[in-house]
This record gives C-alpha cells, sequence and structure tokens, in this order.
C-alpha cells in the first residue's frame, strides 16, 4: 500500500515505501481550503494561509486576515531576482511570476570571448567561429560554434572493426582499445533442434552440437527400408554399407557395396553469411549402374553338348564351338548332322551373334527305315519322317512245284498270314518236281515241303543191261530197291543212267560187243610216226574208255 493508502502494487520487500501521484486533497483544519501535499502519512497540517501573511512582492506583512481574503497589492516596485540572476524585476508589485525573459540590453562576450556586442540579457551571444580542438577520442576535431574550451564528448560513433572481425565497435569514439564484442552466436546443429550460444568471434573454434535426433534425409537407394537411421549432421549422408543384391537378369545378385542413387547433400557447417549465391548442391546424385555379372559359370557350347562345357564369366556372351560334330537330328528324324558344332538358326534369336548360327545340313541319303510289315524293298522316298508309304512294288512268287510264277503287291502279301501265303502261292495244277529218289515228278497237286513218299513211286522204268542190248519195265520203286541191294543211292544215278545195267546180258549181247570192237579197230586209221596227241584224240579216247568201262560194269551185274 502507498503512503496514502489508496494504491495497492506488487513491489519488492525493499521497496515497499512508496508514494502515489495522487493529490492528498483532504480538508485543513480551516475548512476552506484543502490539502495540495501529495501522498503522504500522518495529519496534513494547518492551513498555510492562516497568521502573517506578505503581498506578492514580501514587503508589506499583514496580520489577522482570514485565509479566505487575498492578500491587497503594495503598490511598491517587486524588486524580485529575474532568471537571469542579475537583473531584478522593474514591474509593480503584482501576483504570480515575474517575466521570464530579461530584455535589458548589455555589452557581452562570446562563449570562446572572441566578440564583444550589445544584446538583450535573455539572448546568448554566439559567432560563427568553429573550434578546432580534438576531442578526447584524439581522432575528431570539436568543429562547435564558438566553443568555450570545454569541448564535448565525442558524438561519432567508434566504427573499427573489433576483434571478432564480424561487427564494428558501437561506441561513441574514444581512445584505447575498443570493448570486447557485445554479441552472442547461436550455433545449431542441421536440423535446428539444439544449439547452443558463444561469444562472437570464439564460434571459429567450435563445432556443430552433437543432435541426438535421427537425420530427416531419406535414402534413395534400394536399401531404404532396411537402412539403419543415422544421426543429424552437416554435410552428405555417409553412404549406404550394405550389399548392392540387385539381381542380374542372368539371375545371380551384384556382390558390391550399395552404389544406387544419393539423396541432395545438407549444407556444410558454416557461420558466416556469404554475400555471393550459395552453391548448394540440391540435386540427386545418380547412382552407378551395376558392373557385368562377374560370376564363373558353366557355359556349353553353341552345340550344347554334353561334356564340352567351358568356365567363363557370366557376361561373357563371347560363343564358341567345341571339336565334336553337331549331332543334332535332322529334319527328317532318322539321322544326325555330321556338321562341327554350330549354332542353330532357332538358337540364333536368343543370342548376340546371330551371325555365327547356320542351319543343319539337309538329309540327301535314301530312306532306310524297316517296312511295317517286314518288307525287302527299301522306301522310294528320300529320308523322311514318320511312317513309310505302303509298298506297293509287284513282287514274284513261284508256286510251289515251280511251274508258274504269280505277282502280288508286296503290301499285300506281307500282310497275309504263312497259311494265307502258301495257299497263294500253289497254281492248283500237278506239282511238276522231281522226286529225290527217281527221275520222276511229283503226281501230286502243287504242294509245299517234301513231296509225300517218294520212295513208293510207281511209274514205269525201262531198264537194259550194260550193253543196251536187252530191256524190260520195272516199276520205279522196283528200281530204287535193285540199286539198293548193290550199294548204290538212288539219288546219285543221273537222269541218262537210271535203270541202265539192271539186266544181266547173255550171248547174245557178248558177240554184239565183239562185232564192236572189231569195227572200232578198223576204223582206227594208221599212223606211220607217232604224233604228239592233241584235244580231238584226247577227247576220243576218253569215250572209248568211258564205253570199256561201262561193258565191263554190266558183265561184272551179270
Amino acid at each position: 500500500m502507498c503512503r496514502c493508502g489508496r494504491v495497492e502494487e506488487e513491489r519488492e520487500c525493499c521497496e515497499r515505501d512508496f508514494r502515489c501521484e495522487n493529490a492528498c486533497g483532504k480538508a485543513l483544519d480551516c475548512g476552506k481550503h484543502v490539502c495540495e501535499r501529495g501522498c503522504h502519512v500522518g495529519q496534513c497540517g494547518g492551513c498555510p494561509l492562516q497568521g502573517k501573511r506578505t503581498c506578492p512582492c514580501g514587503k508589506r506583512v499583514y496580520e489577522g486576515m482570514s485565509c479566505d481574503v487575498a492578500v491587497p497589492l503594495c503598490g511598491a516596485t517587486c524588486d524580485k531576482m529575474l532568471s537571469c540572476r542579475i537583473h531584478r524585476c522593474h514591474d509593480r508589485c503584482h501576483r504570480g511570476p515575474c517575466i521570464e525573459t530579461c530584455r535589458m540590453v548589455i555589452a557581452k562576450l562570446c562563449r570562446c570571448r572572441s566578440l564583444k556586442k550589445e544584446v538583450p540579457c535573455y539572448q546568448d551571444l554566439v559567432c560563427e567561429r568553429k573550434c578546432q580542438r580534438m576531442r578526447d577520442c584524439g581522432r575528431h576535431a570539436c568543429k562547435r560554434r564558438c566553443c568555450n574550451g570545454d569541448c564535448p564528448p565525442c558524438s561519432e560513433i567508434c566504427g573499427k572493426r573489433l576483434l571478432c572481425k564480424n561487427h564494428k565497435c558501437p561506441s561513441p569514439c574514444h581512445r584505447g582499445a575498443c570493448a570486447p564484442c557485445p554479441l552472442m552466436v547461436t550455433i545449431s546443429c542441421a536440423c535446428g533442434e539444439t544449439q547452443f550460444e558463444v561469444p562472437c568471434g570464439t564460434e571459429k573454434d567450435q563445432k556443430p552440437p552433437k543432435c541426438r535426433k535421427s537425420c530427416h534425409v531419406i535414402p534413395l537407394c534400394r536399401h531404404r527400408s532396411i537402412c539403419k537411421p543415422h544421426k543429424c549432421h552437416y554435410g552428405a549422408c555417409p553412404p549406404c554399407r550394405l550389399l548392392c543384391e540387385e539381381e542380374y537378369p542372368c539371375g545371380h545378385s551384384c556382390k558390391l557395396s550399395c552404389h544406387g542413387p544419393r539423396p541432395p547433400p545438407n549444407p556444410e557447417f558454416t557461420l558466416k553469411t556469404k554475400k555471393k549465391k550459395s552453391n548448394h548442391q540440391s540435386e540427386v546424385t545418380p547412382g552407378s549402374p551395376c558392373p557385368p555379372c562377374p560370376e564363373l559359370i558353366w557355359r556349353s557350347c553353341v552345340g550344347e553338348h554334353i561334356g564340352a562345357e567351358r568356365m567363363m564369366v557370366c557376361s561373357d556372351r563371347t560363343q564358341f564351338s567345341c571339336d565334336n560334330l553337331c549331332g543334332n537330328p535332322l529334319p527328317c528324324g532318322n539321322h544326325y548332322c555330321t556338321k562341327y558344332c554350330h549354332a542353330l538358326k532357332s538358337q540364333s534369336s536368343l543370342s548376340v551373334e546371330t551371325r555365327s548360327a547356320e542351319s543343319c545340313e539337309v538329309c540327301s541319303l535314301p530312306c532306310q527305315k524297316e517296312r511295317l510289315p517286314t518288307c525287302p524293298h527299301s522306301c522310294p522316298l528320300p529320308c523322311h519322317p514318320g511312317e513309310c508309304p505302303p509298298c506297293k512294288v509287284l513282287v514274284k512268287r513261284s508256286c510251289h512245284c515251280g511251274s508258274m510264277v504269280h505277282v502280288f503287291e508286296c503290301i499285300y502279301f506281307n500282310t497275309l498270314s504263312e497259311k494265307e501265303q502258301m495257299a497263294a502261292r500253289s497254281c492248283g495244277g500237278p506239282c511238276h518236281r522231281k522226286l529225290p529218289y527217281c527221275t520222276h515228278l511229283c503226281p501230286e497237286i502243287c504242294h509245299p515241303g517234301q513231296c509225300p513218299l517218294p520212295e513208293q513211286c510207281c511209274k514205269k522204268v525201262t531198264v537194259r543191261c550194260g550193253c543196251q542190248t536187252l530191256k524190260k519195265e520195272w516199276q520205279c520203286l522196283d528200281v530204287q530197291a535193285a540199286y539198293r541191294n548193290i550199294g548204290r543211292d538212288p539219288k546219285d544215278i543221273s537222269k541218262n543212267q537210271f535203270g541202265l545195267g539192271l539186266l544181266r546180258c547173255n550171248s547174245d549181247c557178248k558177240s554184239k560187243v565183239q562185232v564192236v570192237d572189231s569195227v572200232l579197230q578198223s576204223r582206227k586209221p594208221k599212223v606211220e610216226e607217232k604224233e604228239p596227241a592233241t584235244e580231238k584224240h584226247v577227247g576220243k579216247r576218253r569215250k572209248r574208255r568211258e564205253r570199256v568201262r561201262v561193258v565191263n560194269q554190266a558183265s561184272r551185274l551179270q
């Protein structure tokens, strides 16, 4: 509370006694006037207009006057000291303050005492001469007009470069060293969340504060979802330390460190404001592509032969040929290409080196397939895929007896069963085959296999003696039995000799033989000299000997 108790304020404990600006306003003891004192404690006191009172100039004293009655003027000269403190007021006694400006004309010296002139008392005399004295700073002249020698302090700003090298001295011009820079510099992290203040000029030796916040820059590589976050920082973000692992078209993955695109870096830590335009890089740094796949793989030759693989770098698309034959099946489906290893045209669309592809050779061999049903004839078409067409070749098949030749289509004859083939080959006539033990033909109908009962032949056979003089007719089976009785096989007897010599010669046969020998001897030419035997003579001798042998054989049989 203030002294009068009208105003209540909150103040420090040591300043609890204070006065307000309100007037007291309480009625004095006279009851006619109020207290004009300010805020105070205690009684206001008596009325100041009671007791002895003087006129305004103070020369005449009045006693016993009421406080509400104005003091009369005395009419004498006021004679109060004016504000110039040199002259007095010349007006008559008056109420209120005297005139403020003394208008008495006096001779005055200017402040620098270089000019003297009569001027009104209230007016100061100032000459136009400028003071050339140096001020306290020692740098600037006073240059005040009509200076009295007491030059005021320098009003210029110092403006010297402070030790901080960042600002100029803001103090008035002075002597000696300038005070340290009063400004403080705020050093903050890149995100601005962590900061501290240091005196200006010491920031060069300071490092940015360590911020515990995570960096707000989002990675642009393929590991953004699994990349470990890092703390707030200035400059570029640290590179991603994970493996790239980007999959190649071949199926392998890149084993190098991540080389994807990088986000634009944060500005570098600096405290100086650059006048030039900042060269802060705000563009994304593009990543480098993955190098060709360095994995080693086994790669087959262009012909894809087993066992001809080579160890090659996966990205190396160079094709090579081995020393093997191609071996790919030809379009015919029966043979294989005999060219050396080469790329097929069907694969060239997938490979880079399309010029090296060539087609397999064209099969020029005849068809060598086995026909079904089995056929001895080869297919007339060139080598082809699929089944061969039916064989239309005409085949000749003799009948069982050999007297007739049948003509069949091969496909027709081969589709018949064995029994049906035998039936189709039969001519339907007599067999006409020679029996094995005699010279006669089989009397049965044309049939396959051996003739039935060849030793029971009942045909008539003319049997003669050795000289062929006697002859008889026997059955063939008797002739065969006669040959077996003498130890000869009927099979070994020729057709001309069959039945000859089985009869015994009689006397007529001997006489006939002698006549024959005599006739032969008579027909011999007489030769004087022995001539060398010619081929003709040798043949005659052979026939004669054969004839003699037959006669001798016949005689033995008899």
